[in-house]
């Protein structure tokens, strides 16, 4: 009798250690899986990460301004565009075409400026500062308000070959009233649909830093321009954007 009492003592015990053990296994079994979970998920994130950079280091969307200048080794390709005028090789085709279509609409579209080396950056904003300097400005209130009109050299978007000044072949002031033209009313209505935006609105001034310029357009791309404008930003709130939705555009 002892001894079957015994043996009944023995069987629970390992019955006992026999469930412990297989749930300590399938414990350690659900942990392994969630460590796997979260390392697949991590990957996921660093994944997502890297398109969104992917995206916002495209060349189409470069930012070039005050706070982000172009780096040094930075290299253009450029190619010609109607006689003097370049631009970077890849956005030339699609001047053209906007050119193209606005003198079809019976306008008279004209380059003013593109590709510009940092010496004639280096000019332009140097003479622009002497300008102020002549109506009594200290050389810092000179290069403050310079800044304002003329992009610092190393700053600007026409020194990469992505900008290109548009005016009216009737009417080629650099001012507020350029907008009034039908040039830049077609321009600003259809630029979108050939990759380009109005880099600089007036209502945007307060982030870019940069005056109203009804005449300067940014290739950004097709399907960045179409969003842009969409959602009336400047490059740099698409950037923005970009970046704290973490969307990946195709």
């Amino acid at each position: 009798m002892i001894l079957f009492i015994l043996r009944c003592i023995k069987f629970i015990k390992n019955k006992i250690n026999d469930e412990a053990t297989e749930t300590f296994s399938t414990l350690e079994e659900n942990e392994n899986i969630g460590k796997i979970d979260d390392i697949n998920k991590n990957e996921n994130n660093n994944k997502k990460d890297t398109e969104i950079n992917n995206i916002i280091t495209d060349w189409k969307l470069m930012l070039i301004n005050k706070d982000n200048i172009i780096p040094d080794d930075y290299q253009v390709q450029i190619q010609e565009i109607e006689g003097i005028h370049k631009s970077d090789y890849r956005i030339v085709e699609q001047i053209k075409k906007m050119l193209y279509d606005a003198r079809k609409q019976g306008l008279d579209p004209i380059i003013c400026s593109s590709y510009r080396t940092k010496e004639f950056q280096e000019t332009l904003f140097s003479n622009k500062v002497k300008y102020y300097l002549k109506l009594g400005y200290t050389q810092q209130k000179a290069e403050e308000e310079a800044a304002y009109w003329v992009t610092i050299p190393r700053t600007s978007e026409h020194e990469v070959g992505l900008a290109v000044d548009i005016v009216s072949k009737k009417y080629q002031i650099l001012d507020k009233k350029q907008e009034e033209t039908k040039v830049q009313k077609w321009l600003i209505e259809h630029c979108s649909d050939y990759g380009f935006v109005l880099r600089y609105p007036t209502e945007k001034k307060n982030i870019t830093k940069i005056n109203y310029e009804p005449w300067h357009y940014r290739y950004v791309g097709l399907e960045h321009a179409k969003i842009m404008k969409e959602k009336n930003f400047c490059l740099e709130e698409y950037i923005e954007y970009l970046k704290e939705n973490k969307i990946n555009l195709p």
